[in-house]
């Protein structure tokens, strides 16, 4: 798998000041609005912080996205773009609406899929491809927002992920563009928090990034997966260790093992680290000359991390998890 710095670089244009600059102009609007989110007993954060930070984020992508592409001389109003568009907003404006009134989960997993389908006919693949995407996106969307649980892990993941695609080819300027939203958010929200992204960020961006697998690439679904395989791993790991300890899987809980990280005491900013680390090991992994050893690659970490993580929890996490 090639990686180009000029492929990076091919993606800035002038339009991605402006976007760092309105994402920034938007959270401090969205701070002085002062929709909180308080604790709970499974949050990470001990008093309210405000919410709605992807609005900042996900609200410059949609408004110069069109400048972007115009100005790198591509095509606008093409099907992909317009699918990409009309889904990001459906789930941007649910999700938003979920951060304030709270919906029950059919209504926003209705959302999901409806986003993902709209994304998925308009790159006009065939039905069996656009069902598969439909569904890796609704998973990639439900793990990116579980894993939105501590300051800039999501956020970072999405952002290396994003420029990571773009170096690889695969839509540059977009994926570009989308990158320097995300790493204007971060400041307000990596190592200490102003403001959290919420649902509008973590659900809409990651439709973003699933698009990416999408892309008429030869590696675009393998990469994507790779780059993601701290959170998907995580998720993954997550959902059969509590199905096989009978919980129910759609409860909330603090059972991930990023979690149980720092329940047992490792400190929150190297516990992104890790998994930014991962995102990076996912890009070296694809170097891989066969799929298979790319997977074993992007695997082993993981099983390191999880028996580290798991026997930590045993000794220092008093209660259950």
């Amino acid at each position: 798998m090639p990686f180009s710095l000029q492929s990076l670089l091919s993606g800035f244009v002038l339009p991605d000041l402006l976007a760092a600059l309105l994402c920034m102009v938007l959270i401090a609007l969205m701070i002085r609005a002062g929709v909180m989110d308080h604790p709970v007993h499974r949050s990470s954060h001990t008093r309210p912080i405000p919410k709605g930070g992807g609005i900042g984020i996900i609200g410059a992508f949609l408004l110069c996205l069109g400048p972007t592409l115009y100005l790198s001389h591509q095509p606008v109003l093409t099907g992909p773009v317009l699918g990409l568009i009309s889904g990001v907003i459906l789930l941007a404006v649910v999700s938003w609406l979920d951060d304030l009134y709270s919906f029950p989960a059919r209504y926003k997993l209705a959302a999901q899929f409806g986003a993902a389908a709209l994304v998925a006919f308009g790159n006009g693949a065939a039905v069996p491809l656009s069902v598969l995407f439909i569904l890796g996106a609704v998973f990639i969307t439900n793990a990116l927002n579980f894993i939105d649980g501590i300051n800039g892990l999501a956020a970072g993941t999405m952002a290396l992920t994003s420029l990571l695609l773009a170096a690889a080819g695969i839509q540059p300027c977009l994926f570009v563009l989308f990158a320097v939203c995300l790493l204007a958010f971060l400041p307000w929200n990596f190592p200490k928090a102003r403001i959290f992204m919420g649902d509008v960020g973590s659900q809409s961006g990651a439709l973003i990034v699933a698009w990416g697998a999408m892309q008429p690439h030869r590696y675009s679904a393998m990469l994507t997966l790779a780059l993601l395989s701290g959170v998907v791993w995580d998720v993954l790991f997550t959902l059969a260790r509590r199905a096989r300890a009978g919980d129910h899987l759609a409860q909330a809980h603090r059972g991930h093992l990023y979690q149980l990280a720092i329940r047992s005491g490792m400190p929150m900013p190297l516990v992104t680290v890790f998994y930014w680390g991962f995102v990076v090991w996912g890009a070296v992994a694809c170097h891989a000359k066969q799929p298979w050893e790319t997977g074993l690659l992007v695997l082993l970490p993981q099983l390191c991390w999880t028996g580290y993580i798991c026997t930590r929890a045993k000794a220092r996490v008093q209660d259950r998890w």
